[in-house]
């Protein structure tokens, strides 16, 4: 019985992801600026969004500030094969026609870019842009990643472990 542990192990360590259904609003993004002090997008007055653009996607934001709002909640930039994939499943709902940044890195001519994916109903990912580099059409989304399916020996009794 212990060979079906080698079998079974890497199941035990598998994790999922799991993309956000939409882009990253101006509300939620107004959460993270006033929880942590970060900047706000530069168009914003006084530090807020314009009124009645509370869902609308967060843009002007860079790379480092998309990473930054991931990680203040708990979750990543999706890679580009993520990213694709939930988009190609048809489960990315899409609020405004912007590109999205990912955290794939792209080599072009020595330097580092980064991949996005967007804008309208489309799966294209072939934009590039330096990470520093901010405009209105770009916004993100995070994904999440669970933990590992622990539950798995429950299915599997104590004679895996024998």
């Amino acid at each position: 019985m212990g060979h079906v542990w080698v079998v079974l192990l890497p199941l035990y360590f598998l994790t999922t992801a799991t993309l956000d259904p939409t882009e990253v609003t101006n509300r939620e993004y107004l959460q993270f600026v006033l929880a942590t002090g970060h900047p706000p997008p530069e168009h914003w007055l006084n530090g807020r969004y314009p009124a009645g653009k509370d869902n609308d996607p967060v843009v002007l934001v860079n790379w480092h500030d998309a990473v930054s709002y991931c990680r203040f909640i708990g979750r990543r930039l999706p890679t580009v094969d993520e990213w694709t994939s939930m988009c190609q499943l048809g489960k990315l709902k899409k609020r405004g026609d912007i590109w999205e940044w990912t955290s794939t890195d792209v080599d072009m001519g020595g330097q580092t870019y980064k991949a996005l994916c967007g804008p309208a109903n489309t799966c294209d990912c072939s934009h590039r842009y330096m990470p520093d580099w901010k405009n209105e059409v770009k916004g993100f989304r995070c994904i999440r990643d669970s933990l590992p399916l622990t539950w798995l020996p429950l299915f599997l009794g104590e004679e895996v472990f024998s």
